[in-house]
């Protein structure tokens, strides 16, 4: 039997979705209204989703629904017509698609290269973590072609049943709501404080038991026994949320726990321990700072000790010396192993080609395609005006591939600071193949590469130790680089290979 969401969920291709309904040319209007007065007043109106019909790849369904969604990736899109969009296959009928009932599309606000939720997902579910996974699809809507959408699977009664097997999907699925700060602070034992902070009950809601929930949040709030660590194990999953707070830190992931106190899941397992479900990783791979408030939004600590007297799940976690050496040791493995771009570089590379004829061609781009083509190898800037505050932010996005080294040494010396020495660097140095040698107007330097993947700087010097040639770091997507050789002198020189991981090449050219 096929994997449920496989089709849907093939991030090798580009696939295609139209959407027909029969709110015609007004589809846009109404939708932006719906979601305007939702936005304003939930309880006065909630959210509705608009009948119509889908075609995915081809395989149609009748009497589906759609309806806007988000939050800054909404009211950030200010031009154009490419909303963030939630489809249910089955709001009105007794249907799915391959599997699933609903899928989430997001629109690229704050990244540039469009990769920031492939990546980070990809990171967890590496990890042995539950995470939703990613595709990219281009989309219609009545006839109109609105442009290029990430396809986020949606955290669900499907979900869990796909990450837990059908016997363990049926404990309460808490979601942070739309803009909500959830500390998980002690608000008492009546869930209406916990709701009114933003904490929302989405699967069971007619039952309506907060009891483990709140009796878990009692825990790490007042619990001051001598058996506390046995008792958090008993009521929480403390080794998975380690590996994912650790990849939002690599990672940046300022729009979390950690950060905002937001974009979580926490599932009541039945096996009676919760387990934390990472979201909403857009603002991923970036700098983020607040123009005329505060200096900036990220914690600049792999362990977050600033945030201690505002996250008690933190403080309590990282009072247990056990806790905080697995979550350094995890840390270390994750910038050696998978937090590497031997790890991710060629699946960034595939994800970013997938789509690059695709966004060209995006009427709705929220991006300029300059800035796309540069994302993974140079820096870009963005002014933002929080349309819901006084807020100005300036978020700078660096290459992605020199953010993920710089993220490995800042990682690295963090760890340092714990006593935890971890190397990262390979600083292998081998020989290079180049040709043809002698050479004349140019070189070939054959890629040394497992994968079909390399980020590297190449450097020429003379035997006096006189630098000749300097490139910046480039991507090589081929067998080898090309670099030219016009106006070096005849001599005998040294190239030198300098890879974002660490190793060294080294070659002896002659020019003739």
């Amino acid at each position: 039997m096929a994997q449920t969401g496989a089709l849907v969920f093939n991030d090798s291709v580009l696939h295609n979705l139209t959407i027909q309904t029969d709110l015609g040319t007004n589809w846009f209007d109404t939708l932006e209204q719906d979601f305007a007065q939702n936005f304003a007043n939930p309880s006065l109106y909630p959210e509705i989703y608009h009948t119509c019909d889908i075609s995915w790849d081809g395989i149609s369904l009748s009497n589906c629904g759609f309806r806007e969604k988000g939050n800054a990736s909404n009211s950030l899109a200010t031009f154009g017509r490419k909303k963030p969009l939630k489809i249910s296959f089955d709001e009105f009928a007794n249907q799915d698609l391959d599997g699933l009932k609903k899928i989430n599309l997001n629109n690229f606000t704050n990244d540039p290269s469009l990769v920031h939720d492939a990546i980070a997902l990809k990171l967890f579910r590496d990890a042995g973590l539950s995470a939703s996974r990613t595709s990219y699809t281009k989309v219609w809507i009545n006839g109109e072609y609105i442009g290029l959408y990430i396809v986020i699977e949606n955290v669900d009664k499907t979900f869990l049943k796909f990450q837990f097997s059908s016997s363990e999907n049926d404990g309460n699925l808490y979601k942070t709501d739309r803009g909500a700060n959830v500390p998980l602070n002690w608000l008492g034992p009546d869930p209406q404080g916990y709701m009114d902070e933003g904490l929302k009950l989405t699967t069971n809601e007619t039952a309506g038991n907060w009891t483990k929930l709140i009796s878990f949040i009692d825990l790490i709030n007042n619990d001051r026994s001598d058996d506390f660590r046995q008792k958090l194990e008993s009521a929480f999953d403390v080794h998975s949320y380690l590996k994912v707070l650790a990849i939002e830190k690599c990672t940046r992931s300022w729009d979390s726990y950690w950060g905002g106190g937001n974009n979580f899941y926490l599932y009541e397992h039945p096996d009676g321990k919760i387990r934390w479900i990472p979201w909403d990783m857009n603002e991923t791979f970036q700098d983020i700072k607040i123009i005329g408030g505060l200096t900036s939004l990220l914690d600049g600590y792999l362990v977050p000790t600033n945030k201690f007297d505002d996250r008690p799940l933190l403080k309590r976690i990282f009072e247990i010396e056990e806790y905080r050496n697995e979550y350094l040791d995890y840390a270390c493995g994750l910038i050696q192993t998978n937090f590497t771009l031997h790890h991710l570089g060629s699946y960034i590379l595939q994800q970013h080609n997938l789509v690059d004829e695709a966004y060209k061609t995006d009427p709705n781009k929220y991006n300029t395609y300059g800035s796309f083509e540069r994302s993974l190898t140079d820096y870009n800037q963005d002014a933002v005006s929080l349309t819901h505050s006084g807020y100005v932010l300036r978020i700078n996005y660096p290459g992605i591939y020199p953010f993920i080294q710089s993220q490995r040494e800042w990682a690295s010396e963090q760890l340092g600071g714990w006593d935890h020495d971890c190397k990262i660097e390979d600083n292998t140095v081998y020989n290079l193949f180049i040709y043809p040698n002698p050479a004349a107007s140019y070189v070939n330097i054959l890629s040394d590469s497992a994968s079909d993947f390399e980020y590297a700087q190449f450097r020429l010097y003379d035997f006096t130790g006189r630098l000749y040639r300097k490139t910046d770091y480039e991507l090589i997507t081929g067998n080898y680089f090309t670099l030219p050789l016009q106006e070096i002198p005849s001599g005998i020189y040294l190239l030198i290979k300098n890879s974002a991981d660490g190793r060294i090449g080294r070659a002896r050219l002659v020019i003739p």
